[in-house]
């Protein structure tokens, strides 16, 4: 979800700047990559995912006796642990320079509370699961009343497993809103196999056992 994008050279390439509106933060998010960009979709499709932002917080140091620093493109608070993540095109991960520079911020980190991860094209462009999260992350910030989940998840408990068209179909002769699915399919609420590209013929297979409504009311 863009709100707004330019190109701008960076060091001789094209640097893709944009806002991403995050419904978990409840704000908008700066990235400056397309890279970047994806791998919001992941924070928000997480839920142990707590809050994030970007950039991280900079951070100071001496290569070959000059002072330098630079700012990690994610700082992720999670359930149990707190992030430093990295989001960069292989061959930039590759190359000398930023073998050393994050060898400098592992070292760094090992003394904090922080984790550095470094993620590429690789983790985050991963398909069709990417597609299938950028897809439920449509719904993510739809409302509906408490009754009309409730009465989405006993159609899914009588009818699952089932396909999508199946469950639509139940859904249309009670005369609820197939939106309401999408929304408990983001949350995890609803499972289906996120592995495989989300279609018609996709196979709604369970309701989740346990429910925690506060995450369905994020406006």
């Amino acid at each position: 979800m863009v709100i707004s994008r330019q190109q701008r050279k960076n060091r001789g390439y094209k640097q893709t700047v944009g806002n991403f509106s995050s419904c978990k933060m409840g704000t908008s998010v700066w990235y400056n990559s397309l890279l970047q960009k994806d791998f919001m979709y992941w924070l928000e499709f997480d839920p142990d995912v707590l809050s994030f932002a970007t950039p991280a917080v900079t951070v100071d140091y001496y290569s070959n006796g000059k002072p330098k620093s630079y700012a990690p493109d994610f700082q992720v608070v999670r359930h149990t642990k707190n992030q430093i993540i990295e989001v960069k095109p292989k061959k930039k991960v590759e190359s000398d320079e930023y073998r050393h520079l994050y060898q400098i911020l592992s070292d760094f980190y090992e003394e904090t509370a922080w984790a550095l991860i470094v993620l590429t094209e690789s983790e985050v462009q991963r398909e069709p699961l990417l597609s299938n999260i950028k897809l439920l992350y449509r719904y993510a910030r739809e409302n509906f009343s408490i009754n009309e989940y409730r009465d989405c998840l006993e159609v899914v408990r009588s009818q699952a497993p089932a396909s999508l068209t199946e469950i639509g179909q139940a859904l249309d002769d009670l005369q609820i809103r197939r939106n309401v699915l999408f929304k408990l399919l983001f949350h995890r609420l609803v499972e289906i196999d996120l592995k495989q590209a989300i279609n018609a013929a996709s196979k709604i297979s369970a309701v989740s056992e346990k429910i925690d409504w506060r995450i369905l009311f994020n406006g």
